[in-house]
């Protein structure tokens, strides 16, 4: 069996916003689609990215008005990225090397073609184990019987 590629766990479908958005309408657009991060777009290319932790240690945890902050001033750069054609494991490397959570994942092209992030490894990882791994069903928030995000939604 063939390793698994990044394009066979990536979401493909990213959050994308302007570079000139403010920190309340990534915020809102996050909420909106259930998602912890956005890919910050300059002239349809992806160039940062905005997570939560950036969402509360930048603005929050200041008390700054989110609506006079804009993503520019508050994104993760420069995007660590990788091909959809990259193994799982490649992508687990490069998550660790980085000490990231998410990878941005550029197509041949320079294209956003998805996002690949550590619960996405963690759910492969789970279904090849059957989900009877504990450790890996709790890092794929996987609990049998339980649809949804679990208690905290």
């Amino acid at each position: 069996m063939p390793a698994q590629t990044v394009s066979d766990i990536m979401t493909p479908k990213v959050v994308t916003i302007d570079l000139d958005a403010t920190a309340k309408e990534c915020a809102k657009m996050m909420a909106k689609r259930g998602v912890s991060s956005a890919v910050i777009i300059q002239n349809d290319a992806p160039i940062g990215i905005v997570t939560e932790r950036d969402l509360v240690s930048k603005v929050l945890a200041d008390a700054v008005d989110p609506n006079k902050v804009l993503v520019r001033d508050i994104m993760s750069t420069p995007l660590i990225t990788i091909a959809p054609t990259a193994t799982i494991v490649q992508a687990a490397e490069l998550m660790a090397e980085y000490r990231v959570r998410r990878l941005v994942v550029i197509d041949p092209s320079g294209a956003l073609a998805g996002i690949a992030t550590t619960g996405d490894i963690a759910r492969t990882l789970a279904e090849k184990q059957n989900f009877r791994e504990p450790t890996f069903n709790a890092m794929a928030r996987y609990k049998e019987g339980i649809e949804g995000g679990g208690p905290y939604q």
